[in-house]
């Protein structure tokens, strides 16, 4: 959501820096992302255009949802009238596709939106993460280590991933302070669309049981590439290849 949040102990982030690339920060409001792209293509210049990009995404969606209040509070899918901004498109359709509100896919449109100006600019690595919501384009196998909030699971599993374009995205009713309805320490999707894996995370979040998480997958599945959640301390997981990790 874009309302103000508690701040955020972002940790992680010294676990998500890369040899041969460089690392930065870009904030705007309650915005505050985390961005790599190889060394080559880093410049002040490049760094500028993203926050602008992002500052003008933010317009965009607060400008939208002040005139439309619903598109701010809903927790299923709105209609939005025609020529809307094409951000407001993007949102809204993926949360119909999954069936939640259109903020439920914030973070993953936003993160869309930055790599398509990397892309523009010919960058064709790079990593985004918004949140702990993340997407990148990686030419070698990338694994993402799993914060569940508990210390004896925290930092040492991972998700494998092949080389190509993925985005992970996280949700839970214990961790961070976007809304969750269900009961889930950790939900996490991987999927190749941003939107769909951020409003997929939230989609299945809202379970109260390993159950509800299992059949609410159901109903998803052709729109994921798999999932893995934590729930009164029991996983399931689909999809996905998890492996054990060492963080630094």
């Amino acid at each position: 959501m874009l309302k103000k949040p508690k701040p955020e102990k972002r940790f992680y982030r010294k676990w998500e820096k890369r040899k041969g690339f460089k690392s930065f920060e870009i904030v705007s409001g309650e915005s505050d992302i985390f961005i790599s792209v190889p060394e080559k293509h880093y410049s002040e210049e490049l760094k500028k255009t993203l926050l602008n990009r992002l500052i003008t995404l933010r317009e965009q969606i607060l400008s939208f949802s002040n005139k439309h209040r619903e598109f701010l509070t809903s927790l299923t899918p709105v209609k939005i009238p025609p020529l809307s901004p094409a951000i407001i498109n993007y949102m809204a359709k993926s949360a119909k596709e999954i069936g939640v509100g259109p903020m439920a896919g914030v973070a993953g449109a936003i993160n869309f939106y930055l790599s398509e100006t990397l892309k523009e600019r010919g960058i064709d690595e790079f990593f985004i993460e918004n949140g702990g919501d993340t997407y990148f384009s990686s030419k070698s196998p990338v694994t993402v280590g799993i914060i569940t909030g508990s210390p004896n699971i925290d930092g040492k599993i991972g998700i494998k991933l092949a080389p190509g374009t993925w985005s992970v995205c996280s949700s839970s009713s214990k961790i961070g302070h976007s809304l969750s309805l269900g009961r889930t320490q950790l939900v996490t999707v991987v999927a190749k669309d941003p939107a769909i894996a951020d409003c997929a995370a939230t989609f299945l979040a809202n379970s109260k049981s390993v159950e509800e998480v299992q059949e609410r997958f159901k109903k998803i599945k052709d729109k994921i590439t798999g999932f893995l959640s934590f729930i009164d301390n029991k996983f399931a997981f689909y999809g996905l290849e998890l492996t054990a990790v060492k963080t630094r």
